[in-house]
């Protein structure tokens, strides 16, 4: 049985409480939108613990959105990672938080060379979720901003020892619920987690097609 979250597709101007940062993005996202492709928009509405719950609001103060990063090789496959931390088995695609006026191409560019040692390029914007942790009748919100990158250099590897990654795998796209049927079954203490992790996931496997696992990307640069 899958877990219980509600999502709809929500307008550009999104109206949240506690520091949801879209709507004061307005401009940045039509004009990323002109660039890249319209993103799709999603609402999720996840039931979490008292503990999440407090956890995002002490954060919420630092936290200013995250990139989610789809990131093509050249062989067409995405990029997964683990860190040494996670649950056996635990794998996502990265992300990383948005720094106080950072640019959200910036970020993108930004973790993506931090956490994969890969220079990236934007091949489309896919979406932005709006999401929402409950508990009973609080809430709080947070955006993630999700793109789909090309590999134009570098090495895969760690840059950021902070980042405590352990492993990196290879996907095609058509495996993307799967990652997220695996995120949304971890262990009772990761559960508010794994749902939220897998969201991304099944937002990307709904709209990546499924020619993109063939379709060769461009040779890196030297």
């Amino acid at each position: 049985m899958r877990p219980t979250f509600v999502c709809d597709i929500i307008p550009l101007m999104i109206k949240a409480e506690g520091g949801l940062e879209a709507s004061s993005r307005e401009a940045e996202i039509a004009e990323l939108s002109a660039l890249y492709g319209a993103p799709a928009h999603r609402q999720c509405t996840l039931k979490v613990s008292d503990t999440t719950l407090e956890w995002w609001t002490r954060m919420q103060p630092r936290r200013h959105g995250e990139v989610v990063l789809f990131i093509y090789r050249t062989s067409g496959n995405l990029i997964l990672h683990t860190k040494d931390f996670y649950p056996a088995g635990t794998l996502r695609v990265p992300s990383g938080g948005i720094k106080k006026r950072e640019a959200l191409v910036d970020a993108a560019q930004r973790e993506a060379l931090e956490e994969t040692g890969l220079q990236v390029a934007v091949e489309r914007f896919l979406a932005v979720i709006d999401f929402a942790f409950q508990h009973q009748e609080h809430s709080r919100h947070f955006c993630s901003y999700l793109f789909l990158l090309r590999e134009t250099g570098g090495e895969l590897r760690m840059r950021d020892v902070k980042e405590r990654i352990s492993a990196f795998v290879e996907i095609p796209p058509t495996e993307l619920d799967s990652v997220a049927d695996s995120l949304e079954n971890m262990p009772s203490a990761w559960r508010d987690w794994g749902l939220f992790r897998a969201f991304p996931h099944r937002v990307a496997a709904e709209l990546l097609p499924d020619t993109a696992a063939n379709e060769p990307g461009p040779s890196p640069s030297k």
